[in-house]
Order: structure tokens, then sequence, then C-alpha cells
């Protein structure tokens, strides 16, 4: 960040009960936070982060041997370190003050392997050293604990990157080689020692370094460092810092648009692109929010392609990209979450945000300045200038399509909402009280207003979605009830859009289940994430687990209908067979009996359950087992 010019005056709101707790997103707000698809696990106060003036920059850890996450946060007064082992409600384990007590409003954190290190502005601060393994030990949190080592190279930096492949630490915007790269040897974490600098390019306001696996087949496998440069000379140069001995400079990037204070970017997973925000041409050149887009295929020659535009003015700050995701700090506007599919085109597209500052979207030093969305949990954390610590969940989302056999039409194409025009689909999911062990979800509600709607677009019935471990499907990881739509797409309660999950975004096998048709699940895992994707189960895009697992109707694949038990098989006729409990629904004397409601032994969810004769429920279940040996079965083909 640049300097700031003032001191803000803060409203801290303590609570002796400890970090507000979970507040879901729900029609663009949780609590008093705009959002979209994020949810606030907590937030600490300052005051409960125990500094009552700022916080900075922050990064995460993940302790190896118990699995538990941390967020460690950069503040006035030193780092603050806190146990998100349970998100919803955070605990500050303690906090390493500054070096000699100097305090400064900027302090950057990071962390490679279980030490973290840390930089800051305050005069003759250098490098502290912290083994993070210590804050497994603390039996009565908070405390104040001490460095472990420190470097005195240098007294202020700007900002630090420490490569997480090899034992350095790359310290930017110290007094020392111009504000170049001040290299400490960090390979005995507890004994730091000088290793190089790179002072040719001047000041570097913040960088990050890479080893290198794009396109340009001349650097592949070297260790090349990004460097940002602010001060009229807005550039990125690409320096090869393989050898930190002897270091050369690969290329730069030309003049871009509106060039006012090159901060900080990040590269695409296939290192062929690079995303930059510039922390000032939004107030210089009065544009919203920009991120800068460079192909960086070739590294002697980076070309700019254009940019993207936010949809407010705020200024932008620190962004990372992770799981095809790009997750940008934008002050005043916070956390937007882009999805990069068409990067190459110089277009994202805004899938997610939350907003820490409520006050205003302009162009002020107010609001997100870090984010870290490394957590295996898939949380997000979020430092705020003035609002403390964010942990959020993006909901990862899914668009999937399905047909069910009962109540499909050949003539149309469509299902039949026979159910909804009765007015018989409750509003409360059907699963739960008919056994069904939910993994997370269960008791999802509609309203009234979703049944309401007509057309392709109606609501069939209820459905379970689940997610399955991508190494073990047998293992069920979340669950949702949601609604079939007559068109086959399953949509969330609301009958509009998408299932959503709590689960980070990662790869699952998903499967489909109904009440009374055998259940289905991709042959492989598919991605889920934040952005929806859309995966079409009737048509043969998605290769499905299993053999035979859906009908072939006309062309279409649809589930099997008959399953009136709810289970994992087909019977007609012996021991646990679905057509005896049609019979018995209707009174089990009279077989032309019908009756009419809501029932699983309706099997082409018309409203009725009929045993015999026209529009018969029972030789759904004959024709599906294969319609002459009536003692066959047909298995799910779910493992």
């Amino acid at each position: 960040m640049l300097a700031r010019s003032t001191t803000l005056a803060c409203f801290v709101f303590f609570t002796s009960l400890g970090a507000f707790a979970q507040t879901p997103c729900v029609d663009g707000f949780a609590g008093v936070y705009p959002c979209e698809n994020v949810d606030l696990l907590s937030r600490m106060t300052l005051a409960q982060l125990g500094t009552v003036t700022n916080v900075a920059d922050l990064w995460g850890w993940t302790d190896p041997l118990t699995g538990k996450e941390y967020a460690i946060v950069g503040a006035r007064t030193g780092t603050v370190f806190v146990d998100l082992s349970v998100p919803t409600a955070p605990v500050r384990v303690g906090i390493l003050p500054s070096h000699n007590n100097a305090n400064s409003l900027w302090r950057d954190v990071d962390v490679s392997g279980n030490w973290c290190y840390i930089g800051s502005e305050a005069t003759n601060h250098g490098l502290q050293i912290f083994d993070l393994t210590r804050l497994r030990n603390v039996a009565n949190p908070p405390v104040t604990f001490t460095e472990d080592a420190h470097y005195a190279g240098f007294g202020n930096s700007h900002s630090l990157f420490a490569d997480k492949g090899a034992p350095y630490v790359y310290c930017v915007g110290t007094g020392t080689y111009s504000g170049g790269l001040h290299i400490v040897n960090v390979s005995n974490p507890l004994a730091p020692t000088f290793a190089g600098a790179w002072s040719t390019d001047g000041y570097i306001h913040e960088n990050n370094v890479i080893l290198y696996n794009g396109p340009d087949l001349a650097h592949v496998g070297k260790r090349i460092s990004l460097n940002f440069h602010i001060n009229a000379n807005d550039r990125v140069t690409f320096v090869d810092v393989t050898d930190p001995g002897d270091m050369s400079r690969i290329g730069f990037t030309q003049p871009y648009p509106g060039a006012s204070l090159c901060h900080q970017g990040w590269v695409t997973a296939d290192h062929r692109f690079l995303l930059m925000n510039d922390e000032g041409d939004e107030g210089a050149q009065n544009y919203n929010t920009r991120t800068h887009i460079f192909n960086i295929e070739d590294l002697e020659a980076p070309v700019y392609i254009g940019f993207y535009s936010g949809p407010n003015a705020s200024y932008d700050h620190n962004l990372y990209i992770h799981n095809d995701l790009v997750y940008e700090a934008n002050y005043t506007s916070g956390l937007h979450i882009l999805d990069p599919a068409n990067v190459a085109s110089a277009q994202l597209s805004m899938v997610a945000s939350f907003d820490t500052y409520t006050i205003g979207n302009g162009k002020s030093y107010d609001g997100a300045w870090g984010n870290y969305p490394y957590f295996e949990s898939g949380i997000v954390i979020v430092s705020s200038y003035a609002e403390g610590l964010f942990v959020l969940r993006p909901k990862t989302s899914l668009h999937i399509r399905t047909l069910l056999e009962g109540p499909y039409d050949v003539n149309t194409g469509l299902m039949t909402d026979s159910l909804r025009v009765r007015g018989l689909i409750p509003l409360t999911e059907p699963y739960t009280a008919a056994g069904y062990a939910h993994v997370i979800g269960g008791g999802e509600t509609t309203t009234a207003g979703v049944l309401t709607t007509i057309g392709a677009n109606a609501i069939v019935d209820w459905v379970v979605v689940e997610l399955r471990d991508a190494n073990d499907p047998t293992i069920v990881v979340e669950t949702r009830s949601a609604l079939i739509q007559r068109d086959g797409d399953i949509v969330g309660t609301n009958g509009t859009g998408p299932v959503q999950f709590d689960v980070p975004v990662k790869d699952h096998y998903i499967a489909v289940r109904h009440r009374n048709h055998l259940g289905v699940m991709s042959a492989e895992p598919v991605r889920v994430s934040v952005t929806p994707t859309s995966y079409d189960l009737t048509n043969g895009s998605v290769p499905l687990f299993g053999t035979q697992p859906t009908k072939d109707v006309n062309g279409v694949q649809t589930q099997w209908a008959g399953n009136a038990l709810f289970d994992d098989r087909l019977i007609y006729t012996g021991e646990f067979n679905d057509r005896d409990p049609l019979l018995i629904r209707i009174g089990g004397v009279v077989p032309t009996n019908t009756v009419s409601g809501y029932f699983v032994e309706d099997l082409n969810l018309d409203g009725r359950v009929i045993y015999t004769g026209e529009g018969n429920d029972r030789d759904r279940i004959l024709s599906n087992i294969g319609g002459v040996v009536p003692t066959n079965i047909r298995v799910e083909q779910l493992p």
C-alpha cells in the first residue's frame, strides 16, 4: 500500500462474548455486510485482535502435524496469531510485538514451511523470524511471544516474499540497494544471512517468485522474481533469481494505460498471464477498480492485452490466484472473487464478493487490505484496516441437469409437473423424514411462491445432490436437497439459482438421488467451484458410473423409475420388492383402488398411486427390470 497521510479514527465495537458468529449471505447481505455467494463465518474486531489502531497485511499457516489453520495478521503494534480450527469461533493465540516496539501502519507477513517472516515500514525493524510450531503449545491464550531470530541487514521494508521452494526471503522497499531485492538466506532460519541483491531496476514495491513452468521454454525450471515498480517507473520486471549471487533480468512490461502505481500481481497457474493491480490509477484516471492483464508467454517481451473493470470506484490492493479463481482485496469494496476462464481475451467475471467496509465503495485506503485463499478447508480470511479480521466461506455451486423417467413425456421432452399442479409438493424437503442421512445439508425449505412458476421451469419434485470424495466415491462429503424443474435443471430452494455447498473448490463425484428413482453418479470426479459449473447427465456429455446407470428413452438418458422402497434396487417379486408397497398404499385388498397424495409409491409422479389399469405405477417396475422375468433385479449404479 501507499503510505497514508492521516491516521483514521476508528470506532471499535467490542463484545466479551468473542468474535461475531456465523451469518449466511442471504438476499445480498450477511448481516450489515453486502455480499454475493460468500458467508460470514466470524469477525474479530481490532480490540479482540489486541490492537486498537489498524491491521495491515495477513497470511495463513496450516500446522502439518495437527491440521489446524491459523491466521497471521500484521497490525500496527505487532503480529497477531489466530486459531481458526473452529472458524465460527476464532481464538487469539497471542501477539508478537514489533521489533523494539517500533510501531507502524504497515506490516507485511509471509510464511514458508513452519516459519513466519515479518517486515515493517518501522525504522530499524529489520526482519523478524518466528517458529510457528510454538502455536501448538499455548495453554492459556492469548500470550505475548518473542521473536526466534532477527535479521538486521536492513531497517524498514515495504514488503517481503518467502520462497516456498527455496531457502530465501526477498525483501523489497528497504533502504538498501536502491530499494530493490534484498535477499536473505534462511536455510537455517535461526541464523539468517545475506544472500544477494538486485538494484539495477531501482525501487520495488512488491514482488513474488515462481518456479517457472510456462510456455517460454528457455526459462522452464528457473526461479523468476516478478518485481512491481512504482514512482514513475510503473512496470513489472522479470528477474532470474535461481542463483541469488548471479541474477539477471529477463524482460519487463511496456507502458500500460493509466499507469500510476504498479502495485502487485499474480500469474495464472499455467504461467501464461499476469494479473496486476495498479493501486493509484483509479484515482489518477477516474477509473473503476481496474485489473490489468498481460500475456507473458514470452518473458522477454510481455504484451499488455487489456483490463477488467470492476463495478465500483474503489482502489485495488492485493490479489492472488488459486484453484482457477482470482481473489482480490479491493479496499472499500472488500473481497472480489473473479473467474478468469476468458483471461486470454482480457475478460474476467465476478462470481462472488464480500464487502468488509459498509460506509461506501469510493476511492480511499479504507477496508480490505489483504486476503488469504489457500486454506484446505476453503475458508478465506480478509484483513480490513479498521474493521479487523473477517473469516469467510465462499459458496461453491453446481448447475446439474437430469431427467426422471417416471414423469418424463417423450412428446414434449419435458417432465410433467402434476405434483405441483395438485399442490402436493411439500415446502420442506422429504428426505430427512424418510430416513435419508444428510451430510451437512438437510432440512431445506422452499416457499409457496417458488411453486407458482409454470412452463419449462416449473418444479417437478425434490431431489438430493451428493458430493462424494474424489478418492473414494463411497464417502459422501456433503449433500443438499434441491428442486428439479420440468426441463431437468436442478435448482436451489429459491427455484432459480444453482445448488450451493460449503465444500472448498476441488473435484468431487456428483450424484443425484430421488425418492423413487435409482440414483446416478458421474464416472469421474468433476470440478465444483465458486463459479457455477454445468453438468448435463442426460446426453452423454458427462460419463456416468456403472453399467446401464440410466434408461435410454428415445436417445435421452433418464433415471430409472420404480424404487418404491427408496433403496438401491428395483425388485418386482420376492423379499423387499417394490410392487407390494403400491398395493398396501391403495388399501391392500382391492387392486383397482387409487389414492391421491404425495407418496413414494407414486412412481410416475402424477399425484396418484394406481396398482392396475391405465396409467398404473406397477408396470414401471416390471418394465424396468426387463419386462419378461419377474424375478430379475435392477441394481442402482452407485458405489
